[in-house]
């Protein structure tokens, strides 16, 4: 990957790094992955606060009631996988 000089990076403006809660609760859902994982296996959960505020089998639906349980539009959503799962590769398709 290319590193960019000074000079090249004037007047590039970054993307903001979010919400400093976004971040607290992205590292507690990672901390209490296994709490997780057993009470909403193979589902989409919102995390809010440090808990779980929604949960369901398909990311728009978790990303709806998260929003309109607390009012914010910036949380972190994650598919909470249980287990192993093998996918079949079919050649000639």
């Amino acid at each position: 990957m290319p590193v960019l000089s000074p000079k090249e990076t004037e007047g590039i403006k970054l993307p903001s790094p979010g919400p400093i809660d976004y971040w607290e609760d992205s590292k507690w859902a990672s901390e209490h992955f296994a709490e997780i994982v057993k009470g909403y296996p193979n589902q989409w959960v919102a995390i809010v606060d440090k808990k779980v505020v929604a949960a369901g089998t398909t990311i728009a639906e978790v990303e709806k009631e998260g929003t309109e349980k607390t009012g914010r539009d910036e949380f972190p959503i994650y598919f909470v996988e249980r287990g192993i799962r093998v996918y079949k590769h079919r050649t000639g398709i």
